[in-house]
C-alpha cells in the first residue's frame, strides 16, 4: 500500500495496491489505466538500460545485479517489456544477432525516466558520477535520451565490448566483501563521439568514482593502429594516472600454453617501437604520464580486470596475505619442501612473504614471494629490475599471480631465478 509516489512531474495523493517499495508509476498511455510501477531499484536499472543503447535480456540480469546485488526477477522484468511506449521494446528481428534479440529504452520512457531521476535525491546523487558540467560520459553530452537513432545494426565487437563489461561489474559485486553495490555506484559507458575528446576508448567503468578503461580487440587491426590508440592515453592529461585494459579476443590458444603471439607482440611494440622522434618508447611515454597498461587474452580478461579493481578498492591487503600464509604452510606449493614461512613486516620490502626450504642439495634457503598484477606491462621492466636487485642475494624469487589464470601463460624471463606460482 503505497499513499504517494512520483508519477512524472507532480506527486499524486492515491491510495491503490501496488508492488512493494514502489516510488514511481509510468502511464504508457496517459489516458489509458495501464500503469507500470517502480523501485529505485529498477528506476535506476532503466537509467543504465539507457547507458546501454542496446541490450540483451541477460545484459539487462547482469546490470540489475551490479545495482543491487541481486537477481531480477523474470515477471517484474517481462512487466517492463512492450510496445514502443513501454520502459523497454524489442529491437526488428533484423537487428538479432543468431538466437539473441536485442531490446532499447523508447525515447518517450527515456524522457520520463530522465526527469523522475531529478526528482529523487538518492538516485539523482548516483548520476553525478557522469552527469556533471564538462563530463565525457554525461546522457546530455551524448545526446542519449533513449530510442534506436543511429543504431543501424549491432556489431560483435560492440555486443561483446558490452557483455564482457557488465560481466566484469557483475563479478566485482560477487566479489567485493568492503561495499555494497550502491558504495560502488558502478557505472558503465561506451562512447561513440570523437568530437569530445581525440581518444575514444571501447568501453569506460566507473567503480568508486575511479575510471578504467577498456580497448577490445577482435584480432582485426594492426599493431600500429593499437599503438595509435595509446597516443592518448600518454598525451592527453585527462587520462594521467588511469588504467586501460587492452583484451585481445578471437585469438586461438598457443599449443604449449603460452601467451598468444599477437598478445607477446603487442608488449614488445610498447617497449621498442620509439614514439615518433621522442627517443623514448609508447611504455616510456605511458609512464611519463603515469597510465597503466594491460594486455590480456580475452580467456584472462574477466578475472584479472575484476581482481585490479577489487584491489584497488581494498583499503587493506593483511586478510590477503594472511590466506597466502596459511596456504604455503598447509600446501604443496613448491617442488621443494617447506620449512617455514613468515609474513613481511616491512613496508617497503616489494615481498609479501620469505619461504624457507629445503633445496636439492638438502641446504635450507631462503625464497621471497611477491604478489603481482598478470597482464600488468609493466612486469616486463619490474622483473629485469628485480634481478638486478635481488640475483645476488636469493636463489630465486617467488611470483604470485592469480589462481584463476589457468591458461596462456606469460613467458617468464631469467625462468631460473623466478618461479611462476600461480596460488593468489
Amino acid at each position: 500500500m503505497v499513499k504517494s509516489m512520483y508519477s512524472g512531474g507532480s506527486t499524486e495523493k492515491k491510495i491503490e495496491h501496488v508492488p512493494k517499495d514502489a516510488i514511481a508509476y509510468y502511464l504508457p498511455h496517459p489516458n489509458g489505466n495501464k500503469k507500470v510501477f517502480f523501485t529505485k531499484d529498477t528506476l535506476l536499472l532503466m537509467y543504465h538500460l539507457v547507458r546501454l543503447k542496446f541490450f540483451s535480456r541477460e545484459m539487462i540480469l547482469d546490470q540489475y545485479y551490479i545495482l543491487t546485488g541481486k537477481e531480477l526477477y523474470n515477471d517484474a522484468l517481462y512487466n517492463l517489456i512492450g510496445n514502443s511506449r513501454m520502459p523497454i521494446c524489442y529491437f526488428k528481428p533484423s537487428y538479432n544477432i543468431g538466437c539473441t534479440k536485442f531490446m532499447y529504452v523508447p525515447t518517450v520512457f527515456a524522457t520520463w525516466l530522465l526527469d523522475i531521476i531529478q526528482e529523487i535525491p538518492e538516485l539523482a546523487e548516483l548520476t553525478e558520477v557522469t552527469e556533471f558540467k564538462g563530463s565525457h560520459y554525461s546522457l546530455m553530452t551524448n545526446k542519449m535520451r533513449g530510442g534506436t537513432y543511429g543504431i543501424k545494426s549491432i556489431n560483435i565487437h560492440d555486443l561483446n565490448t558490452r557483455k564482457l563489461t557488465l560481466k566484469i561489474g557483475r563479478k566485482i559485486v560477487e566479489q567485493s566483501t568492503d561495499f555494497s553495490p550502491r558504495e560502488m555506484n558502478i557505472t558503465c559507458f561506451f562512447p561513440t563521439n570523437p568530437k569530445l575528446i581525440s581518444l575514444v576508448p571501447d568501453a569506460v567503468i566507473f567503480v568508486n568514482g575511479q575510471r578504467y578503461f577498456i580497448e577490445y580487440d577482435r584480432n582485426t587491426e594492426q599493431h600500429y593502429k593499437l599503438l595509435g590508440k595509446i597516443i592518448g592515453y600518454f598525451e592527453e592529461k585527462y587520462y594521467k594516472g588511469d588504467t586501460i585494459f587492452f583484451v585481445f579476443a578471437n585469438i586461438s590458444e598457443p599449443k604449449d600454453n603460452r601467451l598468444h603471439k599477437r598478445v607477446v607482440n603487442f608488449i614488445d611494440n610498447l617497449y621498442t617501437v620509439p614514439f615518433r622522434d621522442s627517443g623514448f618508447s609508447y611504455y616510456e611515454k605511458a609512464q611519463g604520464n603515469n597510465v597503466t597498461l594491460f594486455a590480456l587474452p580475452e580467456v584472462n580478461a574477466l578475472s584479472q580486470i575484476t581482481e585490479v579493481i577489487i584491489h584497488d578498492l581494498t583499503i587493506d591487503d593483511s586478510p590477503e596475505n594472511e590466506r597466502l600464509l596459511e596456504k604455503c604452510k598447509s600446501d604443496d606449493i613448491l617442488p621443494y619442501d617447506v620449512v617455514s614461512a613468515e609474513l613481511v613486516e616491512d613496508n617497503d620490502s616489494p615481498f609479501s612473504l620469505i619461504l624457507t626450504y629445503i633445496d636439492d642439495y638438502f641446504d635450507e634457503k631462503k625464497m621471497p614471494l611477491i604478489k603481482l598484477n598478470y597482464g600488468d606491462v609493466s612486469n616486463h621492466d619490474y622483473f629485469e629490475k628485480l634481478y638486478e636487485r635481488y640475483k645476488d642475494d636469493y636463489a630465486m624469487v617467488g611470483v604470485l599471480f592469480s589462481s584463476e589464470i589457468t591458461k596462456q601463460y606469460y613467458q617468464m624471463p631469467h625462468s631460473d631465478f623466478f618461479m611462476e606460482l600461480y596460488i593468489r
